[in-house]
């Protein structure tokens, strides 16, 4: 018997039963009930707004869904969102000239505002003929209604009415008697004409209301009584379906023929139909749904919907802007989202979690796929026909054992009718007949601990080996094998190797490694160049999984932990790009490159295509049909035609990556509100931006924080959702929020910002636009440029003030110092100077005794007259410079010194600014030291010559008065001359020094230059 099987197992019947299964199935549910936040699990209706929020219709309110926070409104008197009526029934819908709410409840009709979130309930006052059983929103956008007088009218005159809504009020179409029961249907065809189904038959009347035709479609019992009442549809080929309560099923209704034919033959009642933008039509019954193809091929979505979680009643069934079918329950909604198939299973299993899982996949030469189930350590395969079977490999239990765990790698020959891995020892296995054959001189080549890599060279070359001493080049023309590296070149035997890849570059090979890092070889036996975490530059991970060398020679390396890494071509830089750019896991363990421009990236928590010019990431999961989310290492491959398969837990993903990557609906950005706290006044504030237009945010100085809330409104996986936020003119880059859907800001400085928004939704698509949130922080008032220019104009005013103040008191005191000079030197100045002549005169004729006195006196009042000078002039505020300064000086000395017989010389030469002023205090001591100091040299000096100089220096200035004389033995001094001068010098803070050296000197220190 041929090890090849002929006949295929149970188990392959299953592969194909199940893949058939799943290609009908695109596996995206989703759900929204209690547990993701829900309030009331019972949803009666369905509908979106303008803004593309979702509004459901409960018995206990209405509902406004943003993805992220939900608005009740209902009859709660204490609640901001109250409404009259809160039972909601069918009938949900927008105007979308006003986007107002139209709905019914209890009966009543009402439209609800949601920018002031009131309500006005229609009545008889607007023609409303009694209870209001159904709404209608036509494909025009005008509204109908069917009405009921069952309460108000007489026993058996009871009617309904088709009521069409013309701006203000209910115009009355048709009417007909009502019967024991109220079933009422209204629905429009793709024209806009209206059916109404009703227990005696379906009425069709056209856009303006009139009566067409009357369509007998079914009839059943009902206590007795025959009903024609059925459940109709159409879709967007005006094709007319009906589901009769007798027959059940779905029958299809030619309307110009009268005829109808059964498309659906179970003993299924349906209740809602829906067409969706890929033509699909789904059909719900109590709690049954089912896909119509536009071939009319039928899916049941029953089953996966109960594995959900569990209902009894399908409410209704809407579509939203992004292509989201709802499908209402009476324990919550599912979101199922329509579009192709994008991954396409292979080996996939029915279990739970962990299945089938895949490693090693290749192609013979007849384009059948292969991989290795290592969890059944078999060789599965699938034909191009389709045939799904298993490869009998030729090998004892323990050479069969070793296999499980080591061959992870295989490679086919040129010809592809043998394949190549490492078992006990390198295998040659035959694809046609399962015949191995087993080179036995390699079993050391081959280790249990690792993963024993193997590759085919462009040259037709094996090379594998699990050490730089073990690198075997195996030639499978000859079957003959060389090492690498000889043992002499060898100064560190890295292994533990997980990858090869062959460089673009003639004889260089990449060696991915578990501990060492990255290492690019030469197959003349030379290594290269290493990196590690440690290098320079260095990866971010020493544990490589997977690589893909690029068309410009830069590498793409997946790493353990450590996210995705790309090398450059010069090998002189590393980018990292990890979980926080949004790459699904860190664990990258599969990489393949599209003709694109995109690489391809299996890891343990998604696929992911990354787009290498713009750096983006959109991510597939097992809501987007992959078999499970979970890659396995040694798992990917790319056929002969284009196609990728990429491995995991549970089977393979076939997929072409141009059918994958598609134009995509983008995600729109809604912003929400913005709230704050102002510690001011205490109290919070907020902006609904629901119900007033944004322009920009203005925020106080007392504003302690503020706060902002938006949304996207793409509802499937919406938990997956993620943004990233940049106040610019605070932040220079992007900041990743997850998927939380608000930021917080404290105490922002005074300025202009711009709060920048994107986001990505499950799949990793970008958001339509990026939000742009212009906010203003007002600067506080003491820190305004007008308070600011008010205070400084306050402080120059009282400053000018003060100054102004200070003047006038120094003109005063100039112009008191003027008069009392002036005073003393006319006044008492003439009064000494006649005593003084008058003491003379009277001397003349005096006798001797009194002549001495008389001339005592005259002495006293000539001296008087000239320290009154002296003085007269140092408070003269005419006399204040230095200039007047150095004059004096100098009309001092030729009174005092001339007459005594003493030559004298003033040097002024370095006096730099004669014209500066002097205050009177400074100028009087100067003076009177000076004074001093001549009148010693007059008394207690027998000097000749007396020389004054002035010396000038950067900030100070020495007055040197100096005399060639010596002191008189004769006269005895007190020496408070000198102690004044010393306390003279010290008031204007400067000091004196006396020298008794080839005559005597005062030196003056001042601390100002003249």
């Amino acid at each position: 018997m041929s090890l090849f099987r002929k006949i295929v197992p149970v188990a392959c019947f299953y592969f194909a039963f199940l893949n058939a299964l799943i290609a009908q199935n695109p596996s995206q549910i989703d759900v929204f009930t209690t547990e993701q936040g829900l309030p009331y699990r019972d949803i009666k209706s369905i509908t979106q707004d303008k803004n593309e929020f979702i509004w459901m219709g409960t018995a206990l309110g209405l509902l406004r869904y943003d993805g992220y926070n939900i608005k009740t409104y209902n009859s709660n008197k204490s609640n901001s969102l109250f409404i009259e009526e809160e039972y909601i029934m069918a009938g949900l819908d927008f105007d979308d000239a006003t986007n107002d709410l139209w709905y019914i409840a209890n009966g009543e009709l009402f439209t609800l505002n949601p920018l002031t979130d009131k309500s006005i309930a229609y009545d008889k006052t607007h023609n409303i003929m009694g209870s209001v059983l159904f709404l209608l929103k036509n494909k025009d956008g005008s509204f109908w209604i069917i009405s009921d007088d069952f309460k108000t009218a007489k026993k058996g005159k009871a009617k309904q009415y088709l009521q069409k809504f013309n701006g203000d009020r209910f115009e009355i179409k048709h009417a007909i008697l009502r019967g024991k029961v109220d079933y009422i249907r209204l629905i429009s065809d793709y024209r806009g004409h209206i059916l109404w189904s009703t227990p005696n038959g379906s009425l069709k009347f056209d856009p303006d209301g009139n009566l067409e035709a009357n369509f007998d479609l079914s009839s059943f019992k009902w206590l007795g009584t025959d009903l024609k009442f059925n459940v109709s549809f159409y879709d967007s080929c005006n094709n007319h379906y009906f589901f009769p309560q007798q027959e059940r099923g779905i029958y299809i209704f030619d309307e110009d023929n009268l005829t109808h034919k059964r498309i659906l033959d179970k003993p299924i009642q349906f209740y809602n139909a829906i067409e969706d933008y890929q033509k699909h039509v789904w059909f719900a019954g109590l709690d049954e749904l089912y896909r119509m193809s536009p071939e009319g091929e039928f899916t049941d979505y029953t089953a996966q919907l109960k594995a959900r979680f569990e209902y009894s009643i399908i409410r209704d069934l809407f579509i939203d802007a992004n292509k989201l079918l709802w499908v209402a329950t009476d324990n919550g909604s599912f979101k199922i989202r329509i579009g192709d198939e994008l991954f396409k299973p292979l080996f996939k299993s029915n279990t739970e979690g962990w299945g089938n899982t895949m490693r090693g996949i290749f192609e013979d030469k007849n384009g059948t796929i292969f991989a290795k189930c290592e969890n059944s350590n078999t060789l599965l395969y699938k034909t191009l026909n389709g045939e799904v079977d298993t490869l009998q490999i030729q090998l004892d239990k323990v050479d069969l054992e070793a296999m499980q765990h080591t061959a992870n790698f295989f490679v086919v020959d040129n010809k592809k009718e043998h394949v190549f891995t490492l078992g006990e020892t390198l295998m040659k296995i035959n694809l046609k007949d399962g015949s191995v054959k087993s080179y036995d001189e390699f079993r050391n080549y081959v280790t249990f601990k690792g993963q024993n890599p193997l590759i085919k060279l462009r040259d037709g070359k094996l090379l594998f080996g699990q050490s730089l001493s073990q690198l075997v080049l195996f030639d499978i023309e000859n079957e003959t094998s060389t090492l690498l590296f000889k043992d002499s070149e060898i100064e560190d035997d890295i292994s533990n190797f997980m990858y090869f890849e062959e460089s673009k570059t003639d004889s260089l090979i990449w060696i991915g490694t578990q501990n060492d890092g990255l290492l690019k070889v030469h197959l003349n036996g030379r290594l290269e160049k290493q990196f590690t975490i440690k290098t320079t530059p260095n990866i971010s991970r020493n544990c490589i999984r997977a690589l893909e060398e690029d068309t410009d020679g830069s590498l793409w390396v997946g790493t353990y932990g450590g996210g995705l890494n790309h090398i450059s071509a010069d090998g002189n830089t590393v980018k990292t790009f990890t979980k926080s750019q949004q790459l699904p896991n860190n664990n990258v363990v599969g990489l393949l490159s599209d003709h694109a421009n995109g690489l391809w990236i299996s890891t343990y928590n998604g696929l992911s295509h990354f787009d290498k010019t713009t750096e983006i990431f959109q991510n597939y999961y097992t809501e987007d049909g992959l078999t499970h989310f979970e890659f396995n290492y040694a798992s990917f491959f790319k056929d002969s035609r284009g196609n990728f398969y990429f491995g995991g837990m549970n089977g393979l993903n076939r997929f072409e990556p141009k059918e994958i990557v598609r134009e995509s609906n983008p995600p729109k950005l809604s912003l929400l509100s913005a709230s704050g706290y102002n510690n001011q006044n205490k109290s919070s504030f907020i902006a609904d931006y629901n119900k007033t237009k944004f322009s920009a945010l203005e925020l106080s100085p007392y504003d302690q924080y503020f706060e902002i809330k938006w949304t996207m409104t793409s509802y499937f996986q919406n938990q997956k959702n993620t943004f990233s936020t940049k106040l610019e003119g605070l932040e220079d880059r992007w900041f990743y929020q997850g998927n939380s859907a608000s930021i917080r800001y404290n105490q922002l400085p005074a300025g202009n910002y711009t709060l920048k928004i994107k986001g990505k939704d499950s799949r990793g698509i970008d958001s339509a636009s990026v939000l742009s949130i212009p906010i203003t922080v007002r600067q506080i008032f003491y820190k305004e440029w007008w308070f600011i220019l008010l205070v400084l104009l306050t402080v120059i005013g009282l400053m000018y003030a003060v100054f102004r103040y200070r003047l006038q008191q120094v003109l005063a005191m100039e112009r008191l110092r003027t008069k009392i000079s002036s005073d003393l030197h006319d006044d008492v100045g003439s009064l000494l100077s006649g005593l003084a002549m008058q003491t003379e005169l009277m001397e003349i004729n005096a006798n001797q005794a009194d002549k001495f006195k008389l001339q005592k006196i005259a002495e006293i009042s000539r001296n008087a007259v000239s320290r009154l000078r002296d003085l007269v002039w140092s408070i003269d505020s005419r006399r204040e410079t230095v200039g007047d300064l150095i004059e004096r000086m100098q009309e001092l000395a030729e009174e005092v010194l001339l007459p005594a017989q003493i030559s004298f010389q003033i040097d002024s030469t370095s006096v730099k600014n004669p014209s500066r002023k002097l205050l009177a205090q400074t100028k009087q001591h100067l003076f009177l030291i000076y004074k001093e100091a001549i009148t010693n040299i007059l008394r207690h000096s027998n000097a000749t010559e007396v020389h004054i100089k002035f010396v000038n220096y950067t900030n100070s200035c020495d007055l040197v008065i100096l005399d060639n004389g010596c002191k008189k033995e004769t006269y005895k001094s007190t020496g408070l001359g000198l102690d004044n001068m010393r306390m003279r010098a010290e008031s204007i803070k400067g000091c004196v020094d006396f020298k008794q050296d080839d005559g005597f000197s005062v030196v003056l220190h001042l601390p100002f230059s003249m």
